[in-house]
């Protein structure tokens, strides 16, 4: 008889939720933990259009000690709207893995999924642990399938400013531009997989799924025919926290020779261990993927305009973060700037590989950065 209760995730279980996602977890010499404080729901209300989570009730102390998050949200695939789960969130208290609680998981989720559902999913490439049962493909376990490599970037300095190209100009985005916008994305649709399907006039109806986010976040690169880029500056750290729990020995002494170089030279300065970073998410980070002047328009206007927003609050300047794939060529661009990056792998996830989708090649895959 299983000593756990599965069960759908209530409010009631925000102080067990937490307890459990601030686990560590290890990136390149450090230990971080990814915190939703003060409230669980709110974070997974902006990962998922549709949350649904499932948690492990240890029975006799009630203690939550396993949580599996795989709502919905709308995505483009091969250029057609659709609703696709992402699994996130996954942990096992340290004290129960290993144990056939993992198996328990498994066997709801595929409850949910049947034998023709999937689900999307990142992995760190430094948690190397996480990897090799996943990938594995260990009897019950669903199949894994890598799909791409992703890289996401802290932005904490920029090197070069890019001239401005002729015809392009930058602004604010206003109520009146929802419509474009809406268009624009759909636009973007024909190039980029598990692209976002937006509905922007969400900003101004207070919709949970852009919690944090309001329409003059956002800023546009036009010229004469319309939008050419766009992206909005997004500061999650009321829901969401990026923490370090501890370096290991060698960053430790590093550090601070380290830091003092940041300080000087525009470098991403490290937080003592215990800590959270300082940054701003860019959201909606789009232009087509050959048009590197508008997307040169994008950085170099929300840098200016972060550093803008840091001026006015009176603190130092906020780093700037967001996702790419390795095959997406506006990286190149990044060279403009010094940054740190986080390398993850991209995976379909199924119980059945005919459940697998069959994805268009061409398409370069997106990652939302603050969805992640």
């Amino acid at each position: 008889m299983s000593s756990f209760l599965m069960r759908d995730a209530q409010a009631s279980d925000n102080a067990g939720l937490l307890r459990l996602l601030g686990v560590a977890q290890p990136s390149r010499g450090l230990m971080l933990t990814f915190e939703r404080a003060p409230d669980y729901f709110h974070s997974v209300s902006v990962t998922h259009e549709k949350p649904q989570v499932l948690v492990a009730e240890r029975k006799g102390d009630g203690e939550i000690v396993g949580v599996a998050s795989f709502g919905t949200r709308q995505l483009f695939i091969n250029g057609e709207e659709q609703a696709v789960r992402y699994g996130s969130d996954l942990r096992i208290a340290a004290e129960h893995q290993g144990s056939r609680l993992m198996i328990y998981i498994t066997r709801a989720v595929r409850e949910v999924l049947q034998e023709k559902g999937w689900y999307q999913a990142i992995i760190l490439e430094d948690n190397q642990r996480t990897r090799e049962v996943l990938e594995g493909a260990r009897a019950g376990l669903p199949q894994y399938r890598a799909h791409t490599g992703l890289e996401t970037w802290t932005l904490s300095g920029r090197k070069l400013k890019a001239a401005l190209a002729s015809g392009l100009s930058a602004r604010k985005a206003t109520a009146d531009d929802i419509p474009a916008m809406n268009a624009f994305l759909r636009r973007m649709a024909a190039h980029y997989q598990f692209l976002p399907a937006y509905d922007f006039s969400g900003l101004v109806q207070d919709q949970p799924y852009f919690r944090g986010l309001a329409l003059d976040d956002f800023l546009l690169i036009t010229d004469a025919e319309g939008i050419r880029g766009m992206v909005a500056l997004w500061n999650q750290k009321a829901f969401k926290q990026t923490r370090v729990v501890a370096y290991n020995a060698l960053m430790a002494f590093l550090r601070p020779f380290y830091n003092l170089w940041a300080r000087s030279f525009g470098g991403f300065v490290l937080p003592p261990a215990g800590e959270a970073f300082s940054y701003r998410v860019l959201h909606s980070l789009l232009s087509a993927p050959d048009d590197l002047a508008a997307f040169d328009a994008l950085l170099d206007a929300a840098w200016e305009e972060s550093g803008k927003r840091d001026v006015a609050a009176g603190c130092a300047r906020t780093a700037l973060t967001l996702s790419l794939a390795d095959s997406d060529p506006r990286r190149t661009v990044l060279s403009r700037f010094r940054a740190l990056s986080l390398r993850g792998r991209h995976y379909t996830v199924a119980f059945n590989a005919a459940a697998h989708p069959e994805l268009d090649s061409t398409r370069i895959p997106y990652f939302e950065c603050g969805r992640l």
